[in-house]
């Protein structure tokens, strides 16, 4: 006999299609807590033998899978106010409430295992990072009549999604930056006004609450908001966000999670935002953008930014970049505002006094998020207003600006100066603190203090070098062993075994300019296998007596770096002008090249021949003409002294 009933009762009064039951089947009837059920299996695959009973618990298991799943964007841990610790959700489980059991159209039934019961779950999804849902207590009822028991004022609960990370959302709360009001249920706090500024990130906001004397329940503080998700019921909109403060070191997310309901106007030609916030970490206690543990009222504020744009020699280059190509200047297409993102983003800079730091303590304790680093690498700068311009030759060389800069959730004015140095090429000097008034920002900016940012194009070609000649290393640049090394006698003509060590940097002589496009810096080695460097010129400037030029390797390893900015100075070892474009001995020569290479920014801290990344003097070895005049009058004698042979020879047969 088969381990299941055959033929009972019940399952025999059931009706099949066409009347008649498909092929020999087994039925098996069970009385679950008062819920008949009847299953069929095929009678072929239950024959008498071992292992038929676990064949159909397996069949069973998979049967109820297939049968009841949460959608797999549910997948994950998740966070309720309340609860100690995170949800989980898989594909048939739900932590602290049960299996999946059965689906009821929109509601699901659930088998709490634990206390052998069962509950219904309404779950509605208002936003890939919210789910919220309402419940009916766990009850050993019939499943099929519990999900009656849910009414429509039971508890309203809210679930976050904590993990896998939530990537946030732009915020809904356009124009930034805001003027605000706030009302904790004290009393309306309009003055002094508080500020709502935008961040680099559009995912963030940062409010400044100020204290109102004649209004309890008021203080002066700062606080991030993350916006995370929002929806829309029937009129409503809804956003759920995520909240730090700068001066509170709290971690809790009872603390952080918030809900909020918003409501956009337009008073007075002006958009307003009325905003209500929930008093704990659910979305219960609000009604309506005017009720709520907190009510805000946000006024765009005049927009002062559009008085300027950046100049046109600086724009007609959209993109540019740092020597190590670390940085990246992108102007936008209306050249008034500028977005720079660093590689290697640094803290950031000094705030003005009444600006709570950028919320130092989330990085000190290394709770920085991967949304917190990505924003902290860039910045937006807004052209805010043109102080002055200089010209050299009817052309613009210098524009100093009053900016409005955004860096991470810290913003401000700072004064910046832009420097043409060459077509490709130009300078960028910026304060360091920002100020909260546009008038201040360069009311002490000194240029002589501040560092440069050199930046090129994306398209650098190759340009003539300045002070073309040729150059041989001063004796004094030779280092001691060196130097008794090249001074020592060879024996018996026998050449070295062991070929001269190639060292990085490692130079002999230097020629400037001296093949035929003019275009390269040539500096020969010792090494057998690498006798020259080669430096392609793409730009240059002459300053304070220095000159300034901007390189590429020709022939570079990937270690290397991509720029270089080479920074030499000329001086006579006599008495006399250096004549400029050829490094002779005439007028006063011989002359000291005093020459540095440096990475990142051509420094003006840099003293050539002394400091820098590498440092040489050389001494000048004639001009790239007077080389190669000698060289061509070498050859002339040759060829003539060889005629002149060839001729004698001639003549002496002729006289046999």
């Amino acid at each position: 006999m088969p381990p299941f009933s055959v033929h009972s009762a019940i399952c025999n009064n059931r009706r099949w299609p066409g009347g008649k039951a498909p092929g020999p089947v087994w039925y098996r009837c069970t009385d679950l807590l008062g819920l008949l059920r009847c299953g069929k299996l095929e009678a072929k695959q239950y024959t008498r033998g071992k292992g038929r009973k676990e064949t159909y618990k397996k069949n069973a298991k998979q049967r109820k899978r297939a049968a009841c799943e949460f959608p797999k964007e549910w997948a994950g841990s998740w966070f309720q106010s309340g609860v100690p610790n995170l949800l989980n959700i898989n594909s048939t489980f739900i932590e602290t409430k049960g299996e999946c059991y059965q689906e009821q159209g929109e509601k699901v039934v659930v088998h709490d295992r634990t206390d052998t019961c069962y509950r219904c779950m309404a779950i509605h999804v208002k936003h890939p990072s919210v789910l919220q849902y309402k419940e009916t207590d766990c009850v050993r009822v019939n499943p099929q009549e519990i999900c009656a028991g849910i009414s429509g004022d039971a508890p309203l609960y809210s679930m976050f999604r904590k993990y896998p990370e939530a990537k946030p959302i732009a915020c809904p709360f356009k124009s930034a930056p805001f003027t605000f009001s706030y009302n904790r249920g004290s009393g309306d706090c309009a003055g002094p006004v508080s500020k709502a500024e935008s961040c680099t990130d559009d995912s963030r906001l940062v409010l400044k609450y100020q204290a109102c004397p004649d209004v309890p329940s008021t203080e002066s503080n700062v606080e991030e908001l993350i916006c995370l998700a929002t929806w829309k019921e029937g009129s409503t909109r809804y956003l759920v966000g995520r909240i730090t403060q700068g001066n509170r070191r709290q971690t809790s997310d009872e603390d952080q999670y918030r809900c909020f309901i918003y409501q956009r106007d337009i008073e007075a030609n002006k958009v307003v935002y009325n905003i209500a916030q929930s008093a704990d970490a659910t979305c219960s206690g609000i009604q309506s953008a005017f009720e709520g543990s907190k009510t805000m009222k946000f006024k765009t504020v005049d927009n002062h930014h559009n008085r300027c744009k950046f100049p046109t020699w600086i724009t007609d280059h959209h993109t540019w970049l740092s020597l190590d190509h670390k940085k990246t200047f992108k102007f936008s297409q209306r050249n008034a505002t500028l977005k720079i993102v660093d590689e290697e983003p640094k803290p950031a800079i000094k705030a003005h006094e009444n600006y709570v730091s950028d919320f130092v303590w989330n990085r000190e304790f290394g709770m920085e998020s991967q949304e917190q680093r990505k924003q902290n690498s860039e910045m937006r700068v807004i052209c805010h207003g043109i102080l002055q311009q200089s010209t050299e030759h009817k052309k613009v060389q210098m524009v100093q600006i009053v900016a409005h800069m955004t860096h991470g959730c810290n913003s401000g004015y700072v004064c910046m100066v832009f420097y043409k140095r060459d077509n490709k090429v130009i300078e960028i000097q910026q304060s360091e603190q920002y100020e909260e008034n546009p008038d201040d920002a360069c009311r002490y900016f000194d240029p002589a203090t501040v560092p440069f940012t050199t930046l090129i194009t994306t398209t650098l070609k190759p340009k003539k070098c300045p002070h073309l000649g040729r150059y041989i290393l001063a004796i004094n640049n030779i280092p001691s062993e060196k130097r008794r090394k090249r001074q020592q006698p060879v024996i018996d003509q026998i050449p070295a075994v062991t070929p001269p060590e190639c060292e990085s940097h490692d130079y002999e002589s230097l020629s400037v300019g001296c093949s035929p496009s003019q275009e390269q810096m040539e500096f020969k080695t010792p090494c057998q296998d690498h006798p020259t460097v080669g430096y392609s010129c793409h730009g240059s400037w002459y300053e304070n007596n220095t000159y300034y030029v901007i390189t590429t390797p020709i022939a570079r390893k990937s270690t290397d770096n991509i720029r270089y900015c080479m920074i030499y100075s000329l001086s006579s070892l006599n008495p006399g002008p250096p004549n400029e474009g050829a490094a002779s001995f005439r007028n006063g020569g011989p002359y000291m090249l005093r020459l540095s290479g440096v990475l990142g920014n051509c420094n003006r801290d840099i003293i050539p021949g002394v400091k820098g990344n590498w440092a040489f003097n050389f001494t000048s070895d004639g001009s790239c003409d007077e080389t190669n005049s000698m060289s061509s009058a070498s050859n002339y004698l040759i060829t003539s002294a060889s005629v002149f042979t060839l001729a004698l020879t001639t003549f002496l047969v002729i006289l046999r």
